[in-house]
């Protein structure tokens, strides 16, 4: 089982039909609202309950930023690659799909999953090795919405690169040194944005499978935004472009 933990993680757990949930952890004395609604729903459904001194709660999600409930789900699976090719926001005529090369910090891949979510990509993909699998941490950084979107989890990023462009699908790179600036792309058609790790970006490998590299304008004297902000301004600029041609929920 893996904890899951913080208000809003758990709360869209229990909102599913199949919620996962094997039992939760209350901190003693913890009240609100949030937390009473948190047990009625865990009692309707015959989850159980448990109440522990906060110091417990705190070893079990292995922080102090639990907000007084954890929760024991099975462990993450991973949607197969075709589910996220499957997986297009009925807004759009298009696909979107991020690829993550090595992004290590799993609150990075939370708010990139959560971002995603939000701004209408197909799904995520991360690789197994060097990068940052799902855990409680990213639960919590996505703010639940892991559940919302599929995340794929493959062996080899260049030939899942490969395979996607067999699919349609053109392949977008930010890189700090971009060949283009980011308002110059169009990005009406099937896209892949392939976002590098917090240290070094994009690795040359993948660098050299993508179709376009592409850089975000800055104005202040860093040459680099974090990942997980680069990630968003990316993603709103594609759905500013798509927004033009599509119906979007409001």
């Amino acid at each position: 089982m893996e904890a899951v933990y913080g208000i809003n993680p758990i709360n869209i757990l229990l909102g599913q039909e199949e919620t996962g949930l094997e039992k939760i952890v209350v901190s003693s004395g913890r009240s609100g609202s949030a937390i009473k609604e948190i047990i009625e729903i865990a009692q309707q459904k015959k989850i159980p309950v448990e109440f522990h001194r906060r110091q417990y709660l705190d070893e079990l999600a292995g922080c102090v930023h639990h907000q007084g409930v954890v929760g024991f789900s099975k462990a993450y699976i991973y949607a197969d690659l075709d589910v996220l090719i499957k997986n297009r926001n009925k807004y759009f005529n298009f696909d979107l799909i991020l690829v993550l090369d090595s992004v290590m910090d799993p609150q990075n891949l939370g708010s990139i999953i959560r971002s995603a979510h939000c701004l209408g990509a197909n799904g995520v993909v991360i690789p197994e090795d060097r990068a940052a699998p799902v855990t409680a941490a990213v639960y919590k950084a996505s703010a639940g919405s892991i559940h919302q979107i599929p995340v794929a989890r493959v062996i080899n990023l260049v030939r899942t690169i490969e395979y996607l462009k067999d699919k349609g699908f053109w392949i977008f790179g930010a890189d700090v040194h971009g060949e283009k600036n980011l308002k110059e792309m169009d990005f009406n058609c099937h896209v892949v944005l392939v976002l590098g790790g917090e240290a070094r970006g994009i690795r040359p490998l993948i660098r050299k499978k993508c179709d376009f590299l592409m850089t975000i304008p800055m104005a202040g004297c860093f040459d680099s935004l974090n990942v997980s902000v680069a990630a968003g301004i990316i993603q709103y600029e594609i759905l500013t472009q798509r927004n033009k041609t599509a119906i979007v929920k409001k």
